[in-house]
């Protein structure tokens, strides 16, 4: 498939979640319509051979394999989210049990909840399971837009207190400060990119290439 529209995307999460209980279900939905995954997912090429770090209920991964990736790996540490989903090799942990090479690593949403002290690590590692010329897509939000990140922050307190997500850290970084951190590890960033037009999060996007 060369693209997933705004209508195919609801067909497929109906199909892949219908069975699932009510709660997951309108966790997925709602997750949906207030994270822009569309302009995310357009930059996993066809074919290619997909790692997403932190998938939640799965639902990145599950549009990736509707895009056309040949294969999909979703690892993510909390066990009340992991389920099995058609098309995704899901694993049940953190990003550490995972071997081999892949064309796109993807990271959804999930630095802010990872102490700041602990990054430098996980993106080394996560270059190590890229092919050269792979492409990291981490999506996260951008501290300096001080409005939409006031209400960001407000939503992610209460999904905390809610136990929604594991971890208690609230880690961002500028959009500037964090591409160059990719730098330091090999990374060819492109510059970051706001893609929260119509959404009241400040969504940025992040693409960078591993270095050959």
């Amino acid at each position: 498939m060369g693209g997933v529209t705004f209508i195919r995307a609801l067909i497929v999460l109906h199909r892949t979640y219908a069975s699932f209980g009510a709660r997951v279900r309108l966790h997925t939905f709602a997750r949906f319509l207030t994270c822009p995954f569309l302009r995310v997912v357009r930059h996993v090429p066809a074919g290619a051979a997909v790692l997403e770090v932190g998938a939640g209920h799965g639902v990145f991964a599950t549009l990736a394999r509707a895009r056309g990736a040949r294969r999909v790996v979703a690892v993510e540490p909390d066990v009340r989210k992991v389920r099995a989903l058609d098309g995704v090799d899901v694993v049940a942990g953190y990003d550490v049990c995972i071997r081999g090479a892949f064309d796109v690593v993807a990271v959804i949403d999930v630095l802010y909840k990872v102490p700041i002290a602990e990054w430098d690590a996980m993106l080394s590692r996560i270059a190590s399971r890229l092919r050269p010329g792979g492409l990291l897509i981490v999506k996260e939000q951008d501290p300096t837009a001080h409005v939409k990140s006031s209400w960001n922050r407000a939503q992610e307190w209460l999904a905390s207190r809610l136990r929604l997500t594991l971890g208690q850290s609230f880690s961002y970084e500028a959009p500037r400060d964090f591409a160059e951190r990719l730098r330091r590890h090999g990374f060819e960033p492109q510059p970051p990119r706001r893609i929260d037009f119509g959404y009241p999060h400040p969504h940025v996007l992040y693409l960078a290439k591993r270095y050959d």
